[in-house]
């Protein structure tokens, strides 16, 4: 049991950080737009940066499972 659970619980962190990351790219776009009033703008400079934050962050998340799984061998 404990072999998939160090893996899986990995796993959801790293979509609950890409799903955090994004969302809070378009909030804060959104917010910034009502504030100046260039409506798609900053939403899209938010979503561009929250994806840009998710896809770097997740990938350091990512590569000592990515380590691990690659070292054991198969069964």
């Amino acid at each position: 049991m404990n072999r998939w659970l160090v893996p899986a619980a990995s796993l959801l962190g790293a979509g609950w950080f890409f799903a955090t990351a994004v969302i809070l790219g378009v909030v804060i776009g959104q917010w910034a737009d009502d504030r100046t009033g260039l409506e798609p703008t900053f939403t899209l400079i938010g979503i561009v940066i929250g994806l840009a934050v998710a896809l770097i962050g997740g990938y350091r998340m990512l590569q000592p499972l990515m380590g691990r799984l690659g070292d054991e061998p198969p069964e």
